[in-house]
């Protein structure tokens, strides 16, 4: 009853629409009669058929569709098509045209819900006139790095369903390709696992599997690669890049002066000619999403600079799709030798000049970044597990959960307790416990570990000491490894985010275990900051075609040239990068500084002092209450690990569904409000029944039962309470003012 009484409101609004749009084309007439009213012509102007212009894609979880029970993704399904066949009914066809479906790492998933449309479809056909009706691609989202890194094993299985579901006469690929339509790989979630550098390679190694085996079907033409690259922390290309393309120096008077000063005439030539290259959305022919801080941005563009972006969008994304058309053509009835030139083409086009020395860096870089944000096997928990509480104690500016959800469906939970606990810890099996945007905001802006950065200058410390065929590692940091980074990203973030001196992470120092991992890879990862700062700078100026040694004086940046950067390069090129004394700088310059200039430096050059004003204001409400909540919650991940190691697992679960819940974990379940999808709580859930039913197994450690299982209680109590309503609000305000602050708003 309530599926038709949705449908016939649905309908009515369908209906409205049309008759609205039948009675604005039979006005035309009377339109062109009066077309030199201009208040007429202005509403006419901006007429829209929205409807038209409208395509919703909606985004649901794989345990959705591999769940127990079926009704959610049957009503979903049965949503789909009825909104199609109402929209079609009424001259908008394709409302709804694909369903993306999140954590995609099971090939069956997909098949059982393109079973399920097809299904209904068919249904519907049968029932009424409905010929035009659509169908509905699904769409996978790779997010897992298993299955990024398998992406091969995914298609192949879809393949083999697309060749036994097909028509009599209809080919293989004609039916795989109505079942996707593009193949999503989630850049920001393989940069929380992975760090950035890692994931940008990984990327583009799936990219060059998936397009390989595309091409080997001859699908490349029909179904696309896409990369979400929303998050601005991980600079994964998905932000708007206004200094692309624009001249590097500023050519008045007083700064030929400058030049003839320092640089000869050579030099002096080339700087007429120096542009930035294109960064960000700009950069490069990749699809890519426009979401998050990038959306937000183009909203706010000139109308000039939002059509040159789409613009340009357009033009770069059409090339490179005919590029890997062309080079994907020779693979399909041709002859051996114009397949192997085809794979050498693809390879070029997708991975771009493949550098050993670069997927060994990668590799360092990697482990770093895991290490300091995840911790070791042996430390049980990372620096993450402070983000993951700032995350949960934070108002949701989105209408988006920032916890990532557990992977499980949930059934049969009192047989699964340690498998749930083992899902969790330790945190460097499993990674992130929240979605991207959480993870950002919590680490990059609240506790000043910049992202971007994690664990980078650790890893060009250790690949620099490393002897490498040809020469020492560094020796090839210059030639090999810099020219990949985003340098300009990775000065810019690091300047403006950066708890170089780690103060706030220090506050955190009694809540761990002494000697942890994280902590001290952290603080050697800070050390390197002096050594190789200089050389990132040296290379920024060098993308700029320059001759990079005439503007330095060893190490150091010449401060009299300063004023002949644009001032976005300026601060990122001074020689102290984290200085933001304008009266510094200006000591150091002898000639008269442009005022416009100096304005837009000294503006740039407070933003980390405003963002630490603002990031002091937010520790003063929350230091406390989050301090403990990590606390607690280290202690008893670490109690739960010794714990888990004396116990046989197989022996465990047999007599577990035996055993009754105690009063203790029939107390503590109060606790647990509401059935939240959350792994956190799942994961106190586990160790609640786990820790309740230990001294039936093991008699001889009561005492660190009942410490861990107070913790379990505290963290949850300490979660409702941890700020009050007002104190809410007021840490809303500080984060829109460090949001402000960088232009981010994501």
């Amino acid at each position: 009853a309530m599926r038709l009484e949705r449908k016939n409101r649905l309908e009515y609004y369908f209906r409205l629409n049309k008759e609205l749009r039948k009675v604005l084309h039979g006005l035309i007439p009377f339109i062109t009669k009066n077309g030199s009213n201009p208040e007429l012509m202005l509403q006419v102007g901006l007429y829209r058929d929205i409807l038209k212009r409208f395509i919703l894609t909606p985004r649901i979880h794989q345990k959705l569709i591999t769940a127990k029970d079926q009704f959610a993704i049957n009503t979903t399904v049965h949503n789909i098509v009825e909104i199609n066949g109402l929209s079609g009914s009424y001259g908008n066809p394709g409302m709804v045209l694909a369903l993306q479906v999140s954590m995609s790492t099971n090939p069956d998933a997909l098949i059982a819900l393109d079973k399920k449309f097809v299904a209904e479809r068919e249904r519907v056909l049968k029932n009424v006139d409905a010929s035009g009706l659509p169908k509905v691609w699904s769409i996978p989202l790779f997010e897992d790095l298993d299955t990024v890194e398998r992406i091969e094993n995914y298609l192949d299985k879809v393949w083999d369903y697309a060749v036994q579901s097909r028509s009599i006469d209809q080919e293989p690929a004609d039916r795989f390709t109505e079942i996707f339509c593009e193949i999503f790989v989630a850049g920001s979630d393989l940069s929380q696992q992975v760090g950035q550098t890692s994931s940008a390679l990984l990327y583009n190694f799936a990219k060059h599997r998936s397009i390989e085996w595309l091409a080997k079907k001859g699908l490349v033409e029909n179904v696309r690669m896409k990369l979400g690259s929303g998050e601005p922390m991980q600079r994964q290309g998905g932000y708007y890049a206004e200094f692309s393309s624009k001249p590097a120096f500023i050519g008045n008077e007083e700064n030929k002066k400058r030049f003839y000063d320092h640089l000869e005439e050579s030099t002096i030539k080339s700087t007429e000619f120096a542009v930035s290259p294109l960064h960000g959305a700009f950069a490069g022919g990749d699809l890519r999403t426009l979401q998050s801080a990038i959306s937000e941005r183009m909203r706010h563009l000139r109308v000039p600079d939002y059509s040159q972006l789409l613009y340009h969008l357009s033009k770069t994304q059409e090339f490179y799709r005919g590029e890997l058309i062309r080079a994907a053509e020779p693979f399909i009835d041709t002859r051996l030798v114009y397949e192997s030139k085809s794979l050498k083409e693809l390879e070029r086009l997708t991975l771009g000049k493949n550098e050993e020395l670069f997927d060994a860096f990668a590799e360092i870089a990697k482990k770093n970044f895991q290490q300091i944000v995840y911790g070791s096997d042996d430390d049980v928990v990372g620096i993450h597990i402070i983000s993951y509480f700032l995350s949960r104690a934070t108002p949701v500016l989105r209408d988006r959960p920032v916890e990532r959800p557990t992977k499980s469906n949930g059934e049969d939970k009192g047989q699964k307790i340690l498998e749930r606990i083992a899902s969790t810890i330790p945190l460097s099996k499993h990674g992130t416990l929240l979605r991207a945007i959480g993870h950002n905001k919590a680490q990059t802006f609240m506790l000043g570990i910049n992202q971007l950065t994690t664990g980078l200058f650790r890893a060009l410390k250790q690949f620099s000491q490393q002897d490498f065929v040809g020469g020492s590692g560094y020796q090839f940091l210059n030639d090999k490894i810099l020219p990949r980074l985003p340098v300009y990203e990775i000065l810019h973030t690091l300047r403006v985010f950066q708890d170089h001196q780690l103060k706030i992470v220090q506050k955190f120092s009694d809540s761990f275990p002494a000697g942890i991992t994280s902590f001290a890879l952290l603080r050697e990862d800070m050390d390197s900051l002096e050594m190789f700062i200089p050389m990132l700078q040296k290379e920024l100026l060098r993308r700029h075609g320059i001759n990079v040694s005439e503007f330095f004086k060893g190490d150091k940046f010449i401060p009299e040239l300063l004023p002949t950067l644009r001032p976005d390069l300026a601060v990122l090129l001074q020689p102290d990068l984290f200085n933001t004394d304008v009266e510094s700088i200006i000591n150091e310059i002898e000639l008269e500084i442009d005022k416009q200039w100096l304005d837009e430096f000294t503006m740039l050059l407070r933003i980390p002092k405003h963002i630490g004003f603002w990031r002091n204001k937010i520790w003063q409400l929350l230091e406390e209450p989050i301090k403990n909540q990590v606390k607690s919650f280290v202690e008893l991940a670490v109690a739960l690990s010794r714990l888990s190691k004396d116990i046989d697992a197989k022996e465990f679960v047999l007599r577990t569904p035996a055993i009754t819940k105690s009063k203790y974990e029939t107390t503590l379940v109060d606790l647990f409000k509401g059935n939240v999808d959350d792994t956190m709580r799942q994961f106190l859930s586990a160790a609640v029944q786990y820790l309740t039913r230990l001294p039936a197994e093991q008699v001889e450690v009561p005492i660190d039962i009942v410490r861990a299982l107070k913790e379990v209680e505290r963290i949850l109590r300490i979660e409702e309470q941890a700020l009050s309503k007002n104190k809410q609000e007021l840490l809303h305000f500080y984060l829109f003012q460090i949001a402000r602050c960088v232009g981010d708003n994501g």
